[in-house]
């Protein structure tokens, strides 16, 4: 779905999520991959993603070490799992290539990122991926210390970076997070399906 706000305004600034807009984020995928027990993975599943747990994560308030740590006190016959799943969940969150090639299409626009995201996942994708260099910023939960959907998110981005919402496009799988963006002014497309990002992308920036 595509939200328009003060149409008659040009957009210069293109504005993307991470998860499932530009890599991919399917914690059930992963966790059976990782352990191949149902029981074990929809245990798991509640825990840590049925839960503040992984927001905290997100936020930087916990470790690898203390996310593992909290799994082993609810679940220590599942120590094994948990620190497979901790460590290497990393390695299944990768580039969406179609729509990172975008990055290289939209060069006439300034392209952003407001992301949850965790360290432990943001090293990684700047040490195994280029395409982060591509943008011309980025605010990141485990920075700021918050999370989507609070304003301060999208604020900070209006600040850092000195751009007005009203040119701002923000694309992103949750539509929570779209309504804060509307409500400072943004225009929003809540993207439910990953391979619609050119498709919805073009909807605003062409046939406006």
């Amino acid at each position: 779905m595509v939200y328009f706000i003060c149409e008659e305004i040009m957009i210069k600034n293109i504005v993307f999520d991470l998860g499932n807009v530009l890599v991919t984020f399917d914690p059930k995928s992963f966790l059976k991959d990782l352990i191949h027990n149902k029981k074990i993975e929809e245990d798991l599943y509640s825990f840590y993603f049925h839960s503040d747990l992984w927001i905290l994560y997100d936020q930087g308030s916990y470790s690898n070490e203390d996310m593992i740590q909290k799994g082993i006190q609810i679940y220590p016959q599942y120590e094994k799992y948990i620190r497979s799943v901790i460590e290497r969940w990393v390695e299944y969150v990768i580039p969406i290539v179609d729509n990172i090639q975008l990055l290289d299409l939209y060069t006439n626009y300034s392209l952003y990122i407001i992301s949850d995201i965790p360290q432990y996942n943001y090293d990684y994708l700047n040490e195994h991926y280029s395409f982060l260099q591509k943008v011309n910023g980025g605010i990141y939960s485990y920075q700021e210390k918050v999370c989507k959907p609070d304003k301060k998110m999208f604020t900070r981005l209006l600040e850092k970076y000195k751009i007005n919402p009203q040119e701002c496009v923000f694309i992103d799988d949750k539509y929570e997070n779209i309504k804060t963006a509307l409500d400072l002014g943004f225009k929003g497309i809540h993207l439910k399906d990953p391979k619609d990002l050119k498709k919805k992308l073009e909807e605003v920036l062409y046939e406006m």
